[in-house]
């Protein structure tokens, strides 16, 4: 006579006595075992994934931007001169744009770099000699050597980590052949993906099983959302931020507007985090111009953000990747230690991929959990 399990936790997993689980937790933790122990087989993989990554994300990013200029062209043209006909208008857009602007945000850059560290002096001392004017000035004294204790360590940890991910992801070449190779093979690989979009699709669908492509095309299409709404959102997002802080910068007299505006508008690409990093170097140049411009300077920021955050994202972004505060702090932070620079740009849309498969995974658990206990009740709405 079979015997029928007991355990409802043990019939899910296909077994009918507790010796199936214990046998299965062996085999996992045996499996972990030999993993670890031959991980030497993997560093090969991992050296080829980690070369060919920053190009391929490169690669992804052009195609989003340009894909839809491309299906408008195409409407006139085949898509192959239709794309050719996009990159010839980027290039010359890009000439022109390294010729006027670039020049000069180089220029003005090594001027703040340069000139920086003896504006942080200078406001340093402004502080010291307003506090000594103050009561309780050993004890404020003690904070603000604290304060610059703390700030120091933790641009020496950026800077680590900065240099950690550089290096993790130049294995093979130095970070500068790895960044020479991204700009040249992105651009490449972007144009194939945009020429043959259709019959790239197609093979990637034909190496799925049969079986499993209506689910395939299902995830496929979310990632694409996703991606799509992201890439092309944040770069315009950011892209508007710089351009609505540059004339505002100009209009109250900050020193350095134009670098300033295109730092915002850089770091911005990062949610939330990249627009607070930039602040407070803004403030520290503001503040040792006069105190009545770090007022303006203030007033403007924060209203340029609400304007920005109340406006401008609901439009741009739309709802279809609405992340939580601290769900982006965790994300950036995490994927920051696990890939550099690399993982703090990029962090986000990753984590909306890895969202959508574990719907997905957690929808085929919930058939599978009202399959074998219905009696039981069900879920309310078992499909992704």
């Amino acid at each position: 006579m079979e015997q029928k399990p007991t355990n409802r936790f043990i019939q899910f997993l296909g077994g009918k006595t507790s010796y199936y689980v214990l046998g299965l937790i062996i085999l996992s933790a045996i499996a972990i075992f030999l993993v670890d122990k031959v991980s030497f087989v993997f560093t090969p993989l991992f050296t080829v994934l980690f070369s060919i990554l920053p190009p391929f994300i490169f690669a992804v990013v052009i195609f989003y931007i340009f894909n839809p200029f491309v299906g408008w062209v195409e409407k006139k043209m085949s898509r192959t001169w239709a794309v050719t006909l996009i990159y010839v208008i980027a290039i010359i857009l890009l000439g022109v744009a390294g010729f006027f602007v670039v020049r000069s945000l180089i220029n003005e850059g090594q001027e703040l770099a340069q000139q920086f560290p003896t504006i942080l002096d200078n406001v340093q001392e402004d502080f010291r000699s307003i506090l000594a004017q103050l009561p309780l000035q050993n004890q404020l004294d003690t904070l603000v050597s604290s304060a610059n204790d703390l700030m120091k360590t933790t641009l020496s940890s950026l800077g680590n980590n900065w240099q950690a991910g550089v290096s993790g992801l130049g294995s093979v070449f130095s970070a500068v052949s790895t960044t020479a190779i991204t700009l040249f093979v992105g651009p490449v690989v972007a144009f194939f993906l945009l020429k043959d979009q259709q019959r790239f699709s197609e093979k990637v669908i034909s190496l799925v099983p049969p079986k499993f492509r209506s689910d395939f095309k299902m995830l496929a299409s979310k990632a694409d959302q996703q991606l799509s709404a992201f890439l092309k959102g944040q770069l315009l997002s950011s892209a508007i931020l710089g351009i609505m802080y540059w004339p505002t910068f100009l209009l109250i007299g900050l020193n350095y507007a134009t670098i300033m505006a295109f730092l915002v508008g850089l770091f911005s690409l990062v949610p939330y985090l990249g627009s607070v990093v930039t602040f407070i170097p803004g403030l520290i140049i503001a503040l040792q111009q006069s105190f009545f411009e770090a007022i303006m300077f203030v007033i403007a920021w924060f209203v340029i953000q609400a304007v920005h955050g109340n406006l401008v994202m609901p439009r741009v972004m739309g709802d279809k990747l609405q992340l939580h505060f601290l769900t982006i702090l965790l994300v950036v932070l995490i994927m920051g230690d696990l890939l550099g620079f690399i993982g703090v740009l990029f962090g986000i849309p990753i984590y909306a991929l890895l969202k959508i498969l574990v719907q997905y995974l957690f929808s085929r658990f919930k058939k599978r959990y009202n399959h074998f206990f219905g009696d039981d009740g069900n879920y309310q709405n078992p499909e992704m």
